[in-house]
């Protein structure tokens, strides 16, 4: 249909650096410092990759649900989320002995409480539809077991 690149493909490249023990990745206008991969310390106040992730893909899956809204002419009012991951074997990224089965990301489940000025059947379901216009959404779905489910708020 449309052979220009730009029309099918967005292609973004961002840049890292280590600083002392800091990976600093470098985007268009700002710099995100990534401290660990995943922070076990629940009293920590580190940046780990695993926090950037999970925030990504709550506020991404959120966005794509607002600004479906927009298009809709569905005003989404209030949403909040809560997100649970799972890390499988997670002591093979600490280096215990005797464990070294590939770490990895097995489930994804995902809360979102959601008010528009609708009824609850419509809202849930324009929910599930605007889910099929998320690539974090496709993309997530195809790697892990990932659930995501919408509560209307009353």
């Amino acid at each position: 249909m449309n052979d220009i690149y730009e029309a099918t493909h967005y292609d973004l490249s961002l840049r890292g650096v280590l600083m002392d023990t800091t990976f600093k990745v470098y985007t268009a206008n700002d710099a995100i410092q990534v401290t660990s991969d995943v922070n076990f310390d629940i009293q920590g106040d580190v940046h780990s990759s695993l926090n950037y992730f999970a925030s990504s893909i709550i506020g991404g899956i959120a966005h794509t649900i607002i600004n479906e809204g927009k298009r809709s002419h569905l005003d989404i009012e209030e949403l909040e989320g809560k997100i649970h991951l799972t890390l499988a074997e997670p002591l093979t990224i600490l280096g215990v002995k005797g464990y070294e089965a590939p770490p990895s990301i097995d489930t994804c489940r995902i809360t979102y409480y959601v008010y528009a000025d609708t009824d609850d059947d419509t809202l849930t379901s324009f929910c599930h539809e605007a889910l099929q216009k998320s690539y974090i959404y496709h993309t997530l779905q195809r790697a892990m077991d990932l659930t995501i489910q919408f509560t209307p708020l009353v």
